[in-house]
């Protein structure tokens, strides 16, 4: 599966059952800060408090949801590298 913007909220919105309106808030601060490190993890989970008006431990879900869903597309490219170039 080539994973897309598009397709990342969609997978976003089956795995955490916010809106589409919300995951494309979601999607957009976690592209504001990059997903590797502990203090770009902080800041987007900050953002995403001050954005969607949620409590911290429901902000660390739906980065792990993210992260999850974004670690697997890239395992899924590294073992099929030219699955979708057809």
């Amino acid at each position: 599966m080539i994973m897309n913007k598009s397709r990342f909220i969609e997978e976003l919105v089956k795995k955490t059952n916010l809106t589409k309106e919300e995951c494309i808030i979601l999607n957009d601060c976690i592209e504001e800060n990059f997903i590797i490190g502990k203090k770009n993890k902080e800041k987007t989970i900050n953002l995403l408090i001050e954005r969607l008006n949620i409590d911290e431990e429901k902000a660390n879900e739906l980065y792990n949801i993210s992260s999850s869903i974004m670690a697997n597309a890239i395992k899924d490219k590294i073992k099929h590298p030219f699955k979708g170039n057809d």
